[in-house]
């Protein structure tokens, strides 16, 4: 009989044991590792890098604006030398009148791009030595530096590239001028409030709507 009691005093001592172990173990939070849709740290997913902004396909050897050329021609070349270079087809002749003194031009069709506006070449000189390409003209947009910078740009793309040294109201219209370069970029100023007198107070987002190369 007293065994019996041993014994049952054992096994409710165990019992008793195991009950409370169960009831420690359920008031423990629950392992973030096993919760379902909690991810860890470890288990997040690594921020994406951004991708750099794109820039501006590079032009062709013919459509390149440098300073100084477009694309095979060069500024101070001359007359002749720019009639055998170019095919008679893509010129067709202009004049221009400077200071009352009436000057030959030429309009140059984009061979790429025949519906495109052509380039309007400037020349000056007399009959007597002979024209130079003095100016170049440019209204296409396919015509870019290797940076990217051409007609519909902002103009701030050219200051950050090149700077900007002057803002004038010439010939051309309002521009802002790259000595760098050699490039006076015409602005399109309807939307401007005023305009500017220093190349600071030119918004950078004012777009450009020519491009004129000089000597």
């Amino acid at each position: 009989m007293k065994s019996t009691l041993t014994f049952l005093a054992a096994a409710l001592a165990v019992g008793a044991l195991l009950i409370g172990c169960e009831e420690s173990a359920s008031r423990r939070p629950a392992s973030t590792a096993t919760q379902p849709g909690v991810v860890t740290p470890q288990q997040m997913p690594p921020t994406p890098t951004p991708a750099p902004a794109a820039l501006p396909p590079a032009p062709d050897s013919l459509h390149l604006l440098a300073p100084g050329r477009v694309g095979m021609l060069r500024l101070n070349m001359r007359e002749s030398v720019l009639r055998e270079l170019v095919p008679a087809h893509l010129l067709r002749r202009s004049t221009r009148q400077l200071e009352g003194i009436d000057y030959p031009g030429y309009e140059l069709q984009d061979p790429e791009h025949p519906t495109a506006p052509p380039l309007l070449l400037e020349l000056v000189g007399d009959e007597e030595e002979g024209y130079r390409l003095w100016r170049v003209q440019v209204t296409s947009p396919h015509y870019r530096t290797a940076e990217g910078v051409g007609v519909g740009s902002p103009v701030g793309l050219a200051r950050s590239r090149y700077g900007i040294n002057t803002v004038e109201l010439a010939d051309a219209g309002l521009v802002a001028v790259s000595d760098e370069v050699r490039m006076s970029w015409q602005l399109d100023g309807k939307d401007l409030d005023r305009v500017p007198r220093q190349p600071r107070d030119l918004p950078p987002a004012t777009p450009i709507r020519g491009v004129l190369l000089f000597r």
